[in-house]
């Protein structure tokens, strides 16, 4: 399994962006906007995703694993208790100190529920 992608959220996530763009020298994959502006700034780092989004300064992240399209089920039951989410690619859990974790079929969605 590989690290498909990192999150690091903060208030301005188009500076946070830019700063880790210049530092590590970074391109820049997508941006996304909404109605107070920025949300998140998509960084590649070969082939990992750092992903910037708006959120509070110091609250935590979240790793995400790509999985295979596909299996959203599987990791559906694998996750069982840790399941605390998910997205139209990704479901989520928590480890036992509470951090976020997930697993990422993007770019193919992961299906409905069940």
């Amino acid at each position: 399994m590989r690290l498909h992608h990192l999150a690091v959220l903060g208030p301005d996530p188009a500076a946070l962006a830019a700063f880790y763009a210049a530092m590590l020298g970074l391109p820049e994959l997508r941006r996304a906007h909404d109605d107070s502006g920025v949300r998140a700034v998509w960084l590649d780092a070969d082939g990992v995703i750092l992903m910037f989004e708006r959120g509070p300064r110091g609250q935590n992240g979240v790793i995400v694993f790509a999985s295979r399209p596909g299996t959203a089920g599987e990791w559906r039951a694998r996750l069982g208790p840790h399941h605390d989410g998910r997205s139209d690619y990704t479901l989520y859990g928590r480890d036992p100190d509470g951090n976020r974790f997930g697993v990422s079929s993007f770019p193919d969605p992961i299906g409905p529920e069940g």
